[in-house]
């Protein structure tokens, strides 16, 4: 078996073809010699018939005149009623034998005499002097010579028609690997060399094409994955450069005012402030790649879609330290079937992201709304994060949701944000294949996220 496996798919084709040949051709040359040696026994069964008949028909008719001396090539004896044989062209070895041919029977039976083997019937024929025997042979030695022939022929046709068969497949095998070869040997080039290419897809809608539309679709998923890799090494350094290099200049300041109480405890407070803002950058970093990497998307009920939106409402109220700020939520309609491909998770982050930024824009003072509907044409879940701050430049909301942008005004700008709060969001709903739209409500900004209905075996 081991053997086999370090054989190539071309070799091992062609051998379970041969041997699958073989077994056949086998079968089909030994039905064929059968078939034939039945016609050949039926024939001398029907020869033994016509030689007995005249015999017989003339001895009863008339059984005290002497039958007729038997024809050229006839192996006939008549023997009477006393056991004489009246009759006889048998040869020698089967007179010596008539004794016990006498009392064959019609059917014919082979008998072998040493040197030839005869097929012989004995008919009875009943008179009124006493039953009459005749007994006709044939010789079977050029049957057997033409199915020994036969035999022969059938071993050669087979091994001529088995390797013709080896060859066949062989080829056949090779010219259907070949678009197969050239993809590999595609792919190597591909990946050799760094280019970005597809494969070419052959032709047609056969194995190898949709193996081919199959690698390209994997190879893009690859290197998408590898283009997020890049993008956030990239982002990374260029966004972390900035505030290391201010920790680094917090810190030297607090070297510096090592003799000064009130200093140390100010540049503590800000290095401070500085290692917090890394740290929510690194973790929404981590956390938007973790997000555009999954490939399965979960699923979540209208009831927890409506209880995640009430607890993102009281963890909002619970942080939020102005009593001129308030945070609040409205369902309109219902959906109690209702499931949509976001995980409680998921829908958390989104809401906390966006009602954090309204909270953070309205700097304390103003009204937050986080409404949910349901489309009565669609059947799709409609989130909305309303607030009444200031909006949002009407330019900068085609780049809103592109990593670390933020805008020119004091929203999230003066707050230490990351710029990273709205691309999870349009990353959290990519991946539930919903759509999010931002919308200057003057005053305010509403922001709306649509998520569609499930249906079995849309997951």
């Amino acid at each position: 078996m081991k053997g086999l496996r370090a054989l190539s798919i071309r070799a091992r084709i062609t051998l379970g073809s041969l041997l699958i040949a073989a077994v056949l051709f086998g079968i089909a040359a030994t039905f064929f010699r059968l078939e034939v040696q039945s016609i050949l026994d039926q024939t001398t069964a029907t020869l033994l018939e016509n030689d007995t008949a005249p015999v017989a028909a003339e001895l009863g008719n008339d059984p005290t005149r002497a039958p007729d001396p038997a024809g050229e090539g006839q192996l006939i004896a008549v023997v009477d009623p006393n056991g004489t044989v009246r009759v006889s062209s048998l040869p020698r070895s089967l007179i010596k034998r008539i004794s016990s041919l006498v009392t064959l029977g019609d059917d014919p039976e082979l008998v072998d005499t040493g040197r030839n083997t005869y097929r012989v019937v004995a008919e009875q024929v009943r008179t009124p002097d006493g039953t009459w025997i005749v007994v006709a042979a044939r010789n079977q030695e050029a049957l057997t010579l033409l199915l020994d022939e036969l035999t022969r022929v059938l071993m050669i046709g087979a091994a001529v028609l088995l390797v013709g068969f080896g060859i066949a497949s062989w080829l056949l095998t090779g010219a259907a690997l070949r678009p197969v070869n050239r993809l590999r040997a595609e792919a190597e080039s591909l990946s050799s060399s760094g280019s970005g290419a597809r494969l070419a897809v052959p032709p047609g809608r056969d194995e190898v094409s949709l193996l081919a539309v199959t690698l390209n679709t994997f190879i893009g998923a690859l290197r998408r994955g590898i283009d997020r890799e890049k993008q956030v090494v990239s982002d990374a350094s260029h966004e972390l450069r900035t505030p290391l290099a201010v920790l680094k200049a917090q810190l030297d300041l607090a070297h510096l005012d090592a003799g000064d109480a009130a200093a140390l405890e100010r540049d503590i407070d800000e290095a401070s402030a500085t290692v917090d803002r890394l740290t929510r950058l690194a973790t929404n970093l981590l956390e938007l790649s973790k997000l555009e990497s999954e490939q399965t998307r979960p699923e979540i009920s209208w009831t927890d879609l409506t209880s995640e939106i009430t607890a993102s409402v009281d963890r909002a109220r619970a942080v939020q330290d102005s009593r001129g700020l308030e945070v609040g939520y409205d369902t309109g309609g219902a959906d109690p079937a209702g499931r949509y491909p976001i995980s409680r998770t998921n829908l958390g982050q989104l809401l906390d992201n966006l009602i954090s930024n309204a909270m953070t824009a309205m700097d304390g003072h103003g009204t937050v709304t986080v409404t949910v509907s349901v489309r009565q044409d669609d059947s799709a879940a409609l989130l909305t994060v309303a607030d009444t701050g200031p909006g949002m430049p009407d330019e900068f909301i085609p780049l809103a949701f592109d990593r670390f942008s933020r805008p020119d005004p004091s929203r999230a700008g003066t707050s230490g944000g990351s710029g990273l709060g709205l691309a999870i969001v349009r990353a959290i709903v990519d991946r539930a294949h919903g759509s999010v739209e931002l919308r200057n409500t003057d005053p305010g900004l509403s922001v709306l996220v649509k998520l569609p209905r499930t249906t079995p075996g849309s997951l």
